[in-house]
């Protein structure tokens, strides 16, 4: 009797860790962004441009996407243009700035945007993705008010 108990509850410890690997390490987003190679127009231009992938199984809610070129002798960026299939919006800077926010509310699995820009100078820019769940209202939070509410 002892030793069917034992297996009945190491099989339920490995259901149970399996389902937990399952929900926050495989059925999950996974954003990945590549920079594209610099491309020059002799003595006019370089375009350069970042790739960013969905590259899991979920949806990827609220993606944001920050381009930054640091430096002193920061580039201005001349011209931009957001390509994807998921509404990703131009949120601030871009042309005629050194930064630039591109947002999007989602991004599906495989799902991609890619962004171009053309600056002067062939300078890699700091690049971030991030994507972020707000919290859930719980039945507390809605029951008691917040201190600016009050």
């Amino acid at each position: 009797m002892l030793p069917w108990l034992l297996l009945v509850l190491l099989l339920i410890a490995f259901v149970v860790a399996g389902i937990y690997i399952w929900k926050t390490r495989l059925d999950v987003a996974n954003l990945s962004h590549t920079s594209l190679p610099t491309y020059e127009i002799p003595d006019v231009i370089l375009v350069g441009g970042v790739l960013v992938e969905n590259r899991g199984r979920q949806p990827a809610p609220n993606v944001k996407i920050t381009i930054q070129f640091d430096g002193e002798s920061a580039p201005m960026i001349h011209h931009m243009q957001v390509h994807s299939a998921e509404n990703a919006v131009l949120r601030s800077g871009g042309e005629r700035h050194t930064f630039a926010t591109i947002s999007a509310r989602s991004l599906r699995p495989r799902g991609k945007i890619v962004v171009y820009w053309a600056a002067a100078q062939d300078v890699q820019p700091q690049i971030s993705v991030t994507s972020y769940q707000p919290t859930q209202d719980s039945f507390l939070n809605k029951l008691l008010p917040r201190k600016n509410e009050a």
